[in-house]
């Protein structure tokens, strides 16, 4: 597929997302995820409507796969968050298992590489829309190639290596990869690397809270209040109290 006929397509997609943004929504968003994102202000039911009226429209599926791929990862290098999610969606819903994992894996390592992903909303929802559904359906190689993003200088890569399996904590294969990325992330500086270990230590503590609070106990000086409240959040009082102590030190 020529470059001209993917910005073709891309220009169509995001005219409809334009034609449904609502200001008000715009706004909201702006204020609450900062990072200086743009928003178009469409909201994801709407996005997944758009992207599969868009699809059957212009017969995205019977464009050949590599080009579907290209296509898909083209909209995270467009400026709007929308048109970002957009391609988060492409790939949940039509290509992330018709691809060979380590293929796909390079190709997200590309997005990084290039700051087309730069704040947790986006990094998020690819985590737990794509990366996560990759590793159930790839198992244990490809969860330790995720796992080794842990080590990257770009903190929502770092951030990706833990929250691709914010829905698999309760597979006990991935309990060793998990503590050790977050282990990692912890000791950083970046409240979202920081933020990524609570919330991960929140859901395993729904099935493991012995293993969580050791995990505490062990890491204790370099927990935030925010990723320790986060990560305490399913706990008992008494065991809240407990690991405070440990953190705040009173």
């Amino acid at each position: 597929m020529t470059s001209t006929e993917t910005k073709r397509l891309v220009y169509d997609l995001q005219l409809r997302l334009e034609k449904v943004a609502n200001k008000k929504t715009r706004d909201w968003w702006e204020r609450y995820i900062k990072h200086n994102t743009i928003f178009r202000g469409v909201g994801i039911p709407q996005i997944r409507e758009e992207l599969k009226q868009w699809s059957a429209k212009e017969r995205i599926d019977t464009l050949p796969l590599n080009d579907q791929l290209d296509l898909a990862l083209s909209f995270f290098a467009e400026k709007y968050a929308e048109d970002k999610l957009a391609g988060v969606l492409f790939l949940q819903l039509y290509l992330y298992n018709k691809f060979d994992w380590e293929l796909l894996i390079s190709r997200f390592e590309e997005i990084f590489k290039n700051e087309y992903i730069y704040d947790w909303n986006v990094c998020d929802w690819f985590c737990v829309r794509v990366l996560g559904p990759m590793i159930k359906e790839n198992g244990i190689p490809c969860a330790k190639a995720i796992s080794m993003w842990n080590n990257s200088k770009n903190v929502w890569q770092a951030r990706a290596s833990i929250v691709a399996f914010a829905n698999l904590t309760k597979y006990s294969e991935y309990k060793l990869l998990m503590l050790g990325s977050c282990s990692k992330l912890i000791r950083r500086d970046e409240r979202f690397a920081k933020t990524a270990v609570g919330w991960i230590l929140r859901e395993l503590s729904k099935t493991d809270k012995k293993t969580v609070m050791a995990f505490i106990e062990k890491h204790a000086r370099y927990f935030s209040k925010e990723s320790l409240e986060n990560g305490i959040k399913k706990l008992s009082l008494s065991e809240k109290e407990k690991l405070r102590k440990q953190v705040y030190g009173k």
